[in-house]
């Protein structure tokens, strides 16, 4: 079927306007570009390490409040951010509330990235999963008496997801999960 020689015209015109940037008074035009998410990291290594930095912090910060039961825990804001902070930060009342501490220390290890997303945008740009050792921890309550399970278990296997305050240069953790309980 041939369409008429008005329509074939009519359409090429269209056409020709759209490529030639023509735009008919009173049209929208679009906005100014804004500046686009420019990965931080070159390699898988490099953003692995700097997410293994990054829990690092966070770690410290958090058995920090924790030893000193509970106080203050808007410090947790230098290491993560979102509904993760403001969980955490919930958590930690209630842990100050009934009066615990924290002793010892959580060690760490088998970091293995699990998804780096240059391209993806600042949030949960990396995702790792690593080994949680808690057997060097006892939470103890205002009397000094363990509150500990003593069937719990001392290995975990979590999966850590940080995005990237550009303002901070810094990666923050916005999520952390329990994949594997009782061992790495």
């Amino acid at each position: 079927m041939r369409l008429p020689n008005l329509v074939r015209v009519s359409g090429g015109a269209l056409l020709l306007a759209l490529l030639s940037g023509c735009v008919p008074p009173g049209a929208a035009t679009s906005p100014e570009p804004t500046a686009t998410f420019v990965a931080p990291y070159a390699t898988d290594e490099e953003a692995l390490a700097a997410a293994e930095e990054a829990y690092a912090e966070y770690t410290r910060v958090l058995e920090q409040i924790l030893l000193e039961g509970g106080v203050e825990p808007e410090r947790l804001e230098a290491a993560a951010t979102g509904d993760f902070l403001t969980d955490s930060i919930e958590g930690l009342r209630e842990f100050e509330a009934v009066g615990y501490r924290s002793t010892g220390e959580t060690e760490y290890s088998n970091y293995l990235l699990q998804r780096y997303s240059p391209n993806a945008g600042p949030l949960e740009v990396v995702s790792i999963y690593l080994c949680s050792d808690v057997s060097g921890v006892d939470i103890q309550d205002a009397s000094g008496k363990s509150v500990v399970d003593r069937n719990r278990e001392d290995l975990a296997t979590m999966q850590v997801s940080f995005s990237f305050d550009e303002t901070r240069d810094s990666l923050l953790i916005t999520d952390q999960q329990l994949w594997k309980s009782g061992e790495c």
